[in-house]
């Protein structure tokens, strides 16, 4: 694993690629309209870590060294975060002491990866989407297959249907999106496709050339998402 110690930028289209650590990066940031994001946590099924793809990674819950702490939401008031059940309750939690509305959305995967050892199948992964005082036309799940992961060589890679419909549920055309823990870069992708601007950054070299190249390939391919305007109203909530 190559760990950046300083900034590297790459630009592509109205893309914003920083290699560097979230925490020295994310104070030099201007304001996005949204933060989706797929922190670190433990996505081990069996308790003692064979199902752990990302060994430097075990906890999304204030690990120094994975970069994340719920209290850096605070700076958000439209973010939207993927987790495992035991985030869940730290998540919520943040929401509503930012006084911000949230909800719960679940990815139900078709073919998840067949590691039980006396527990439950990991066929479920969450999402919690806080936000102020709008909210756009979604559903609270989707059902889908699992992406494979030697595409991209990266463990936890969402499927670009579930990036994009979530990128529809907090944001309308040309508005911004961050992504603080890129990874292979399959929010940058969606943004493409559905027409935002997208800032996203990544501390490992080898993920970060992964995501260059992936959003390189969806400029050249042109959008495969198209929005559907019915789904983007814009509805105020009585306060």
């Amino acid at each position: 694993m190559t760990v950046a110690t300083g900034f590297e930028e790459v630009t592509i289209g109205d893309c914003r690629l920083i290699l560097g650590d979230c925490r020295e990066v994310l104070p030099g940031l201007p304001k996005v309209d949204a933060l989706v994001t797929d922190p670190p946590y433990e996505i081990s099924a069996s308790g003692g870590g064979i199902g752990a793809k990302r060994q430097y990674l075990s906890d999304i819950r204030g690990h120094i060294d994975a970069g994340f702490d719920v209290g850096m939401l605070v700076a958000f008031d439209n973010w939207l975060v993927f987790c495992g059940k035991q985030q869940l309750i730290d998540l919520m939690q943040q929401a509503i002491a930012q006084g911000l509305r949230w909800q719960l959305r679940t990815w139900n995967k078709t073919n998840p990866t067949p590691l039980t050892n006396m527990n439950y199948l990991p066929d479920t992964e969450y999402m919690v989407h806080a936000f102020k005082a709008h909210v756009w036309q979604c559903k609270k799940r989707w059902i889908v297959g699992n992406v494979e992961k030697s595409l991209f060589d990266h463990p936890t890679v969402k499927p670009q249907y579930v990036m994009a419909d979530a990128l529809r549920c907090a944001t309308n055309p040309g508005q911004s999106v961050l992504d603080c823990f890129m990874g292979s870069g399959s929010t940058g992708v969606a943004c493409v496709n559905l027409g935002r601007k997208f800032t996203g950054i990544e501390r490992e070299r080898k993920y970060f050339d992964i995501a260059c190249e992936r959003i390189e390939n969806a400029y050249r391919q042109g959008r495969i998402f198209e929005d559907e305007p019915a789904r983007m109203v814009q509805q105020e909530l009585i306060t």
